[in-house]
């Protein structure tokens, strides 16, 4: 079964927009605020002055629906030129031949997402991971030092949770699409578990390390607060959080709220200490396979995520970081979030992941809610897994 087969079926008419004119790149890209939009149009502006007779027309998509516009355009053979691709995307347009391949010399970690069958689809643009965020007064008012490894973690957030109902410990991801799992991946990851073989063939969240980081993470979800990540973000801001997890974003609040309480960012940490590895995810810049002036297409996604344009993007975005070693980085708490970005892996690529991500947000809400135990939700959503990988032949 493809999901672009499913899509052409019921398709009666063509996505919006022209065949490419002689000269003309399509661009589909979703930096469409008042601090991005300008930024991604001066590039875009500077491609054309470098490239006279290149016209680049830019369309904007949006989060809630950018993803299936893209599928249609596909299935109507009328896709852009260019587009940004979030990193867990580009394996399911790479595996149906959709992509143009690339070269890289850039690091084989932040690569990895764009890659399918050893071959480059997409080049990274612009990266964020997540880290811990500690409030270190809440740690002070309920006596207790900063943690150093799971079971301190654990034992702080009873404490701060124990503070009175205008305190929480944790701050725990609803049943929210695209953001649950990212809080979990780092638990598993740093306890040694995987989501997949190396081969992708088999799901391997039945495992011990994936349990016991299931279980773990649900002890610190029980000492704190279920909402939306919005929602946990103005808490930790509200000085009513220990910890939270976020991305570089939340650094960006806390500096322009000038917040009254003294706070820490925390690499995520490994069972019995150090550093554990965490989520990263990102934009990615493909090209179509078909484009009928792909040179030109393909010189414009390198363009984009050249290291001065990679960086432009992150200062508007105000978070987030160029794909490239060696940055300059003079903020210290910027430097600890780019440490982490180090220290990070993405989902694996695979076509099926739209639909895994779901399985396993399925399985830690239903684990969150009481409604089975950790070993309990990953059998099971091990078991549906494994029923997808297996009825799709993706073998070379």
């Amino acid at each position: 079964m493809r999901y672009f087969c499913l899509i052409s079926l019921v398709l009666g008419l063509s996505c919006s927009g022209s065949k490419n004119e002689t000269g003309t790149i399509r661009f589909w890209q979703f930096w469409s605020d008042v601090n991005t939009k300008p930024v991604v149009e001066k590039m875009v502006r500077d491609f054309e002055i470098r490239n006279p007779g290149v016209k680049v027309k830019i369309t904007d998509l949006t989060w809630a629906n950018g993803h299936d516009k893209l599928v249609i355009s596909f299935a109507a053979d009328d896709p852009p030129d260019v587009m940004e691709l979030g990193s867990d995307w580009i394996a399911e347009f790479a595996s149906e031949g959709l992509l143009a391949d690339f070269r890289s010399d850039l690091p084989e970690n932040y690569l990895a997402p764009a890659k399918w069958r050893g071959d480059l689809y997409a080049l990274p643009w612009m990266l964020a991971s997540r880290i811990f965020y500690f409030n270190l007064d809440l740690l002070d008012k309920a006596g207790v030092e900063v943690p150093e490894n799971r079971d301190d973690l654990l034992k702080a957030c009873e404490k701060i949770d124990d503070l009175g109902e205008d305190y929480f410990g944790f701050g725990c991801n609803s049943a929210e699409k695209h953001r649950l799992y990212k809080k979990y991946l780092p638990f598993l990851w740093s306890n040694g578990g995987n989501i997949m073989s190396p081969d992708g063939k088999t799901c391997e969240l039945g495992s011990e390390q994936a349990i016991e980081a299931l279980e773990c993470y649900l002890k610190i979800c029980d000492c704190g607060a279920i909402e939306s990540q919005r929602r946990l973000e103005e808490y930790f801001i509200d000085g009513k959080l220990g910890f939270i997890i976020s991305g570089g974003w939340l650094l960006n609040k806390l500096k322009r709220s000038k917040v009254n309480f003294e706070y820490r960012l925390v690499p995520i940490m490994n069972p019995s200490g150090g550093t554990g590895i965490s989520f990263f995810g990102g934009e990615y810049i493909a090209v179509n396979a078909k484009s009928k002036n792909l040179e030109t297409a393909k010189k414009l996604a390198k363009f984009l995520t050249q290291k001065e344009n990679s960086q432009a993007l992150c200062d508007a975005a105000g978070f987030g970081f160029p794909p490239y070693p060696g940055l300059e980085i003079t903020d210290p708490q910027k430097r600890i979030l780019a440490f982490q970005l180090e220290n990070s892996r993405s989902a694996p690529p695979t076509p099926l992941w739209v639909y895994i991500e779901q399985d396993i947000e399925d399985a830690i809400e239903a684990a969150i809610y009481g409604h089975g135990t950790a070993e309990e939700v990953l059998l099971r959503a091990a078991k549906t897994i494994d029923a997808k990988l297996k009825s799709e032949d993706y073998a070379d």
